[in-house]
């Protein structure tokens, strides 16, 4: 009987409860249906760490990093004129160009910003490459040092630019696109009538656009270094120097060296192919010599 009178007066608070004036007749479960309503029409979204919700739901509000914020402020009215990335080409005539890569190289690493991709050294006295990303004040650093050792013909110079404004206007307006959707999100969880199941569905279109978020931001910090930094290519080589007297015959003693290895490598692959033929030619060899035997005798 206590039990009965106890789920009684539990089922009785239910029901008062749900006639609350406080909850505006049925607007509680309007609340609620904009809610998920909302949640449905939103695109997917990403992810934030939660503060103390204004309705003590339990659950924490996530905290949205601003990623890409600060980075393209200024660029969602419209990109500057000119988003430039420029690439440099050096070719060079020196001697002993094995150092000289290594000089660039110790250049490159005595300079604040210089990033170098590859270095390659094909000899002390035949050439070489290097290739970096460098600040525009360090290309007139480079340029400087090979003017300075080149040798017989001016540097060579070729320089291209490739513009990114549209780059850098897409991915900014995708940024703000991004953090005005995960604003909303945000909004949405916080609200004082979100159910838990909404909150589940937000925290997880949350983390969602808090991902993408993200990879525009590294995006954009990737066109913004290949704006900012130079990409710097260098390709060094030794002077040609004219054929000698002999230089004809430089060749003709490994010429033949390499000839004799492979007359003496042929004849003994026959041999060993030979070897492996005894045991099946020695019975026609046994059968023919019968057979000259045999007819040497009835000649007789």
């Amino acid at each position: 009987m206590i039990l009965r009178r106890v789920l009684l007066a539990g089922l009785l608070a239910v029901s008062l409860a749900a006639c609350d004036p406080d909850d505006n007749g049925s607007g509680g479960t309007s609340g609620q249906g904009g809610i998920s309503r909302d949640i449905a029409a939103a695109p997917p979204a990403p992810m934030m760490s939660r503060t103390a919700g204004p309705a003590g739901n339990g659950m924490q509000a996530p905290e949205a990093p601003a990623s890409g914020e600060a980075a393209t402020a200024g660029l969602e009215d419209g990109a500057p004129e000119e988003r430039l990335a420029y690439t440099h080409d050096r070719r060079l005539t020196v001697s002993e160009p094995g150092s000289h890569i290594e000089r660039l190289r110790q250049i490159c690493r005595d300079m604040s910003g210089c990033t170098m991709l590859s270095v390659r050294i094909d000899g002390p006295e035949i050439g070489g490459a290097f290739e970096a990303r460098l600040p525009k004040p360090g290309v007139e650093v480079m340029d400087g040092y090979l003017a300075g050792i080149a040798e017989g013909e001016a540097l060579e110079r070729q320089t291209a630019a490739e513009d990114l404004s549209d780059q850098v206007v897409d991915v900014s307006r995708r940024l703000a696109l991004l953090r005005q959707h995960r604003d909303r999100l945000q909004g949405l969880y916080e609200r004082p009538d979100a159910t838990l199941e909404d909150l589940i569905t937000l925290s997880r279109e949350i983390a969602d656009t808090q991902t993408r978020l993200e990879l525009a931001t590294g995006e954009y910090g990737r066109i913004e270094n290949r704006i900012s930094r130079d990409l710097y290519r260098v390709q060094v080589m030794a002077p040609a120097t004219g054929p000698g007297l002999l230089d004809p015959f430089k060749g003709l003693g490994r010429d033949l060296v390499a000839g004799l290895i492979d007359a003496f490598r042929d004849g003994l692959s026959l041999l060993v192919w030979l070897i492996g033929m005894l045991p099946a030619l020695l019975p026609v060899a046994l059968v023919l010599t019968f057979l000259v035997r045999f007819i040497r005798r009835r000649r007789r």
